[in-house]
């Protein structure tokens, strides 16, 4: 098992947990831009997590790599 499983796996499991921890985000205020804070966190949330996902991916993509050419 390779070095870079771990912290892709937080990578990817952080954005998933907070997005399923719905009590945490589901009200109204405070609002940005006319948008209730329910909304725009879940937004936020979508650039983060496709932004931890493609690090997730080069992490793992690395480790491929780095076990090809042993």
């Amino acid at each position: 098992m390779g070095r870079g499983y771990v912290p892709a796996a937080l990578l990817l499991i952080i954005p998933t947990a907070v997005l399923l921890a719905v009590p945490l985000y589901n009200r109204l205020n405070p609002q940005l831009f006319g948008l209730p804070f329910f909304w725009w966190f879940q937004g936020l949330w979508l650039i983060i997590a496709a932004v931890m996902y493609i690090g997730a991916a080069l992490i793992l993509e690395h480790g491929d790599t780095d076990r090809g050419e042993a």
